[in-house]
């Protein structure tokens, strides 16, 4: 291959990749989240109320803990 050859397949290419569509964005992106999954926020719900259950439990000596 010649010089005059390679620069032209280098400039053909080149163009070619400037007239086709990125297909990815480059860079950092945002991550695509939609928020807690509706099983991960059942969970975090029953056991915030475990906790507040538990607390007023001990609070009112439920348990039997302060005689």
């Amino acid at each position: 291959m010649s010089n005059d050859d390679k620069k032209k397949y280098m400039k053909e290419t080149e163009e070619e990749a400037k007239r086709r569509p990125p297909e990815d964005k480059q860079g950092l992106q945002e991550p695509k989240v939609t928020g807690y999954k509706p099983l991960q926020l059942g969970i975090i719900i029953f056991v915030i109320l475990v906790l507040i259950l538990i607390g007023f439990g001990i609070g009112t000596d439920w348990f039997g803990v302060s005689n």
